[in-house]
């Protein structure tokens, strides 16, 4: 049964540039909904909970906590969109976030209903989580069955490229707001600007993706639509989740720490002002989203292997050192920090890579378990733990907690088979 909606776009063809752009475009618009949050920690702290250290560990308790509902969003989401098609199951995502974030910014403060401002909080952080979770198995599903394999690469560094994007542009909107007030007008209300922006961004969110095609797999009814089952794709697929979960794990802690956890820490720490830290994230950000498209094409032509060995690899050796240069306070350091660090995670191909280690039938769910879970359990978690670790060891011990992950990441690669289909052999529809 055709399930598109009248005004939907003509069957496309692979390789169209059309329903990638609108896919892309909501891509920014979704990231830029989660970045806001990040970017308002110390604001949040002050304004939604006690304040100070405590305040900032709240506010990233309440980050770590509800991360924990994205494993559920990512399943869900991902068996629903493997039964009856991304589209609509992407519009739903983007919906649910455009609502989560807009509703933070009427929240009232701390000083005005005390525990239950945070309490809030998290509940809407929960339905944002959910909506990220759903979101990253379902859309790097979507811009993949679009995409001829020889490009699967090039196409998944758009990806990453417009993940970057929106957060740089969630960071930015921030730190502009944090640069333009003084403190005073930023605690009284002008933090509920960026969250309050996400509204009219949603709207347009949400027309671009009930205006783009189904991929053509589903399209054309070449995938039976019955039932996802989690659990058998789970027992079915079970090495190439573990893998994806590795690489997840190292790509979303180092992410986390470095542009969710450091502006905070800095600027808590009298290191650094929020806005030249976010700054500093903003272009980071920025030169992962130039690099990621570059990495996605040599990848195509390389492998996806050899680029996630130098990435990881890079990661695990100059990742300590880099971090500890950069929070000594000196802003410069923190600049190229910042670049440097997103440079490296723009040679994580994870969108090619694990997309090509499922079909079709269980692209999304088998996502949706690796990495869902990874970016969950371990990302979610990473700017929590860093800001205890921050507190009570030294400070080589978080990008440590990074290089960890790294490790385990660099070996799961190594040990891992070529799915570069020019390289491979093998073209996974």
């Amino acid at each position: 049964m055709d399930t598109q909606t009248p005004h939907a776009a003509p069957a496309p063809v692979i390789g169209d540039r059309r329903p990638l752009i609108a896919a892309c475009a909501g891509n920014v618009v979704e990231w830029y909904d989660y970045a806001v949050y990040s970017g308002s920690a110390t604001v949040l702290a002050a304004v939604l909970a006690p304040g100070g250290w405590a305040g900032i560990t709240t506010i990233f308790a309440v980050f770590a906590t509800s991360c924990l509902l994205r494993p559920l969003g990512s399943l869900v989401a991902g068996a629903r969109a493997d039964r009856s098609g991304r589209r609509r199951t992407l519009a739903a995502m983007i919906l649910l976030m455009a609502g989560a974030t807009c509703a933070i910014g009427l929240l009232p403060s701390w000083s005005a209903i005390g525990v239950l401002a945070p309490l809030c909080l998290l509940a809407l952080r929960a339905a944002q989580a959910f909506s990220v979770g759903g979101e990253l198995g379902v859309s790097v599903a979507y811009l993949t069955e679009f995409g001829p394999p020889p490009h699967r690469g090039r196409l998944g560094g758009w990806y990453l490229s417009t993940v970057a994007v929106g957060l740089a542009l969630g960071l930015g909107t921030t730190a502009a707001v944090a640069a333009v007030l003084g403190t005073e007008a930023l605690h009284s209300w002008g933090w509920r600007l960026p969250f309050l922006l996400a509204l009219p961004l949603g709207v347009i969110g949400i027309y671009l993706r009930t205006r783009v095609a189904e991929t053509p797999d589903f399209r054309d009814g070449t995938l039976p639509r019955s039932r996802v089952r989690p659990m058998l794709v789970l027992r079915d697929q079970l090495p190439a989740i573990r893998r994806c979960f590795l690489l997840a794990a190292a790509y979303s802690a180092a992410f986390n720490i470095w542009f969710v956890f450091v502006p905070s820490y800095v600027s808590t720490a009298g290191n650094s002002s929020l806005a030249v830290a976010l700054a500093c994230s903003m272009i980071g950000l920025l030169a992962a989203a130039i690099a990621a498209p570059f990495f996605g094409r040599l990848s195509d032509r390389m492998g996806r292997r050899p680029v996630l060995i130098g990435a990881c690899a890079v990661l695990l050796t100059a990742g300590i050192p880099v971090y500890l240069w950069s929070v000594g306070g000196s802003s410069a350091a923190l600049l190229i920090g910042n670049v440097t660090l997103g440079v490296t995670v723009a040679a994580f191909v994870l969108p090619s890579f694990m997309a090509e280690q499922f079909t079709a039938a269980v692209r999304a769910t088998g996502l949706g378990w690796g990495y869902g879970i990874g970016a969950a359990v371990i990302g979610g978690t990473a700017p929590l733990l860093a800001t205890v670790l921050a507190q009570r060891a030294p400070t080589a011990a978080v990008p440590a907690y990074i290089a960890v992950w790294a490790a385990a990441a660099l070996i799961a690669v190594v040990r891992s088979p070529e799915t570069a289909p020019a390289l491979a052999g093998v073209t996974r529809r």
